[in-house]
Order: structure tokens, then C-alpha cells, then sequence
């Protein structure tokens, strides 16, 4: 006769086992959501609005875009400045002259993790692919510090006038700098070059 005998310890393993698994495995979003909680609330150090006004042209007709970048436009961006951009869903401003809807300027506002908390900035470029300015919108309240002592807060004059090439030079040389300067200069970067990518598609 074929008896099926369990091990007696097994009732008891089971149930640990489902119990282990289940606990574990709900933790992982609270465990993140508790490290994020640990950098702070947001502090703001420039409104977007104020920041759209200082880095693209008045008297322009400005449009908020939401669009894919196409395929042609990440090969450009890489074979002109060597960064390599995805072809996502990105949401941008236009500034196009009145008359003619010539592209004149374009600004991107964003976030980009740091630490467990967030960094928001902003970036604009005119016509010439020259940066208009770069600005820290805000930064968790646990890493303010990183950033008043090392990059500086609100618009961060170094990057005013700045073509893309010098910019990216620019990033390379601070890839060894402390983690709020190089995460920022390499933000600034990565969006500068995309909306180059977005205005070299208009024309």
C-alpha cells in the first residue's frame, strides 16, 4: 500500500512561510515611502511661473507641449552632442515668434531624484541653443543644505549663456564634484540637449 506521509513539521512551516512572504513583501512600498518621508517636505525656492518668465523670450506665444520625442531627434541629439535621450512622453514650453511661429526659446520644469527626496528644476535655451538660465525650483527639506552650500538655490547664474557644448563640458568636468552639483549639472544637461532636440524638429 502507497501512504502519502508528510512531515509533521511542515504544518508548522507553511503557515510561517505564508505568513514571512506576506509581511516582506508588503513592507517593500512602506519602506520606501519611509525613506522618502525622511528627506522632508518640499521647499520651494522659486515659483514656476516666475522661472518660465526669466528664461524665455516676452513678447513670444508660448504653448505648453505635451509630445513623444520622434526617433530622428534622439539620433540627432546624439550624433550632434553625444547624449542619448529617450524617445518618451515629454511636456515642454514653445516660445515661437508671433508672425512668423519660428521656434525662439523653449524651457522644460522637471524632477529628478536625490537622496530619497526630489529635486525640481528648470531649463531654458533660446534659438541658438544657448541656455537662457538654469534655476532650482526646490529640494526636500533634509537636503537644502547639499545644495545652498555647494550649487546655490533659485536661478544659478554659472549656466546663463552657455552654449550646449559648453555645457556639457561643463557636466563632464563636474562628474567627480560633490552629489548636488554633479546630479544638477548633469539634470541640466540631459534637458537642455532635449529641448534642442525638440526646436532642431520645428524647424
Amino acid at each position: 500500500m502507497n501512504l502519502n506521509i508528510r512531515n509533521p513539521l511542515s504544518y508548522l512551516f507553511t503557515p510561517l512561510l505564508i505568513i514571512a512572504l506576506t509581511f516582506g513583501i508588503s513592507s517593500w512600498p512602506q519602506e520606501a515611502q519611509a525613506h522618502k518621508g525622511h528627506a522632508g517636505p518640499m521647499n520651494t525656492f522659486m515659483k514656476k511661473k516666475v522661472a518660465l518668465k526669466a528664461m524665455l523670450p516676452a513678447g513670444t506665444r508660448i504653448v505648453k507641449r505635451k509630445q513623444p520625442l520622434k526617433e530622428d531627434a534622439v539620433e540627432w541629439a546624439e550624433k550632434t552632442y553625444g547624449i542619448e535621450l529617450d524617445d518618451d512622453l515629454y511636456s515642454y514650453y514653445l516660445a515661437s515668434d508671433k508672425t512668423s511661429k519660428a521656434p525662439m526659446g523653449a524651457a522644460y520644469v522637471s524632477k529628478t531624484h536625490y537622496r530619497h527626496g526630489d529635486l525640481k528644476f528648470a531649463v531654458g535655451i533660446d534659438a541658438n541653443n544657448r541656455i537662457t538660465q538654469a534655476a532650482i525650483l526646490g529640494i526636500n527639506e533634509k537636503y537644502v543644505v547639499d545644495f545652498e552650500g555647494n550649487v546655490g538655490t533659485g536661478l544659478i547664474k554659472e549656466y546663463a549663456g552657455l552654449t550646449l557644448k559648453e555645457l556639457i563640458a561643463k557636466a563632464d568636468e563636474l562628474a567627480s564634484s560633490d552629489k548636488a552639483t554633479r546630479e544638477f549639472a548633469s539634470a541640466v544637461r540631459d534637458a537642455a540637449v532635449l529641448l534642442a532636440a525638440f526646436i532642431h524638429a520645428e524647424k
